[in-house]
């Protein structure tokens, strides 16, 4: 008997200790958040406008269906396990995928016929249209990507799901200079044989483009053979086998109709974009324009993404605390979500308002720097705003108000259309008109916002308690990161100047919030790194 003893198997496959895997997250997140920063880097100024121009209308395009599958087929696979079983699931993400790569080739082959339209009549950016049809080819691959992060999410999957996003970015880091900066070389020689200096720019654009097409395509053939892997798992916990035929047909008319909830807000945001450089680019210089795009509003939608993934995060609690219909719950639950806005983009103004300088020499590189220190400033009051409209929109979203969200949304793009073109072309502000647009245009979006969750919600805010902690200690970050960066280091290096500030007076800012009650162990759990930061709290004896 003893010999016929089955010994049990060590499993000896390594594992990363967590704070070892906590900081590979945080390196990847940081070459994430620098990707971008590092591509506009590989170009000038008139190759940012030739490449934004160029992704701008891509996004369009992008937005009519891609950016809405994520969550279209999600919430369809989701049911589909609840009503058929797995095998039902896995055969309605198959369909979905192929769904989504007939429609993005329609959407592609659109974009190349309307290519001459957008870049000779609406834009003055003719050598943007290499960069333009590069991305036409990444918008099927980023399709099909976006989907499959969607289903492997469904599934289960969702830290694999986000490796794969942060694989993305970590490969863009990478890819970006390796592929543009070739390319840009070889744009100045075929601009000294031609006389053409703009072919330089139109080159590095294509490089920047090319790269982008090379790492979707790695990422949704890796995200590809995830769940492929996934799906030979949930073989074995298969269960129900039976679909209903006329719900398979109807799977191109779900992603579409549940789509559109994301899909129309994102085109009118995306318009508003294309407009604005369709005023400028009239009369103003491209390369100004290309300043603007590949420095101001790069750091503009960088501040946002961090405002727009915390509003996303608490949407699940917010249609929780809806569904019991308690008004005090959804008013506390909404007064911590504001808390938590006000904690993030308070800081991230304050860095604006202080370390513009340091800032934008540490991060760039090549092109105008200086002419942008004032507008940068401007950015800071537009991240406040901007953060609590998304705050104020997951709300809406949460209660399923979607028409709330698109007449607010409508409303903020053309009042930043009039007033940049105002700006633009009768008051003459140049590079201003844009930064001004942008906060009239977030506070506008606030506003409105905050009236039809009165007004629709019956939900009030106490603004002074939302944001009395967070400023008095914002007034305390701004005077340290001042003192650390105009006398201290003031003949500092700028990377120096910049690190120092931002880390001392983050910390200050930090230690300030708890102390003033601003950030108490519920608001701190809402961020990603809420546990690190609770325990760094009470290690300091400050909870």
């Amino acid at each position: 008997m003893a010999a016929r003893r089955k010994h049990k198997k060590i499993d000896r496959t390594g594992v990363l200790p967590r704070q070892l895997t906590g900081i590979v997250k945080l390196l990847a997140f940081l070459l994430c958040l620098f990707a971008p920063i590092r591509l506009v880097n590989a170009l000038g100024d008139e190759g940012c406008a030739d490449f934004f121009g160029a992704l701008e209308g891509c996004f369009i395009l992008f937005s009519l269906f891609g950016i809405g599958t994520n969550r279209a087929v999600s919430n369809l696979i989701r049911t589909r396990i609840e009503r058929y079983g797995i095998a039902g699931a896995k055969k309605i993400a198959g369909q979905a995928l192929l769904t989504a790569f007939f429609v993005s080739v329609v959407l592609a082959l659109l974009g190349a016929a309307l290519k001459d339209v957008l870049f000779g009549l609406f834009y003055a950016l003719p050598f943007a249209k290499m960069a333009f049809l590069a991305l036409l080819c990444s918008l099927v691959i980023l399709t099909l990507f976006w989907m499959l992060l969607g289903i492997l999410d469904a599934f289960g999957r969702r830290e694999t799901a986000g490796r794969w996003i942060l694989a993305f970015g970590v490969l863009l880091f990478f890819a970006a200079p390796l592929i543009a900066v070739p390319l840009d070389a070889y744009g100045q020689k075929v601009g000294a044989l031609l006389q053409n200096t703009s072919y330089q720019a139109a080159y590095g654009a294509l490089g920047a483009a090319f790269s982008v097409l090379c790492v979707s395509l790695l990422c949704t053939v890796g995200c590809g053979i995830s769940w492929i892997k996934a799906s030979h798992e949930l073989h074995q916990a298969e269960y129900g086998s039976s679909t209903n035929p006329a719900a398979d047909r109807s799977i191109a008319f779900f992603l579409f109709r549940n789509g559109l909830v994301i899909c129309v807000p994102a085109a009118l945001a995306g318009i508003g974009r294309i407009g604005q450089s369709s005023i400028y680019l009239k009369s103003g210089s491209v390369s100004t324009w290309g300043a603007y795009l590949g420095k101001y509003r790069l750091l503009m939608t960088l501040a946002l993404l961090g405002a727009f993934a915390l509003a996303a995060s608490l949407l699940p609690q917010f249609q929780l605390v809806l569904k019991r219909r308690s008004l005090r719950k959804s008013r506390e639950k909404c007064m911590v979500a504001f808390r938590c806005t006000a904690l993030y983009t308070i800081p991230c103004a304050v860095l604006f308002l202080t370390t513009a300088q340091p800032m934008l020499h540490m991060l760039f590189s090549k092109g105008e720097l200086n002419g942008l220190y004032s507008i940068l400033k401007i950015l800071a009051i537009t991240v406040i705003f901007y953060g609590l409209a998304f705050m104020l929109g997951s709300v809406l979203f949460a209660a399923e108000l979607y028409y709330s969200i698109w007449i607010a949304v409508l409303v903020s793009v053309l009042v930043r259309l009039v007033s940049f073109s105002v700006m633009s072309s009768a008051l003459k502000l140049d590079l201003y008109a844009g930064a001004y647009s942008d906060a009239l245009s977030a506070f506008v979006l606030c506003l409105i916002l905050l009236g039809m969750v009165r007004q629709q919600l019956k939900i009030a805010v106490s603004w002074l308690r939302v944001f009395l902690a967070p400023l008095l200690a914002g007034i305390l970050m701004a005077l340290v990161c001042l003192l650390c960066s105009q006398v201290i280091l003031k003949n500092a290096a700028s990377p120096v100047r910049m690190l120092v500030s931002a880390v001392v007076g983050l910390l200050v800012y930090f230690v300030s919030t708890v102390v003033l009650k601003g950030a108490t162990r519920r608001e701190l759990r809402c961020f990603a790194a809420g546990d690190v930061l609770i325990e760094l709290a009470s290690t300091m004896r400050l909870l």
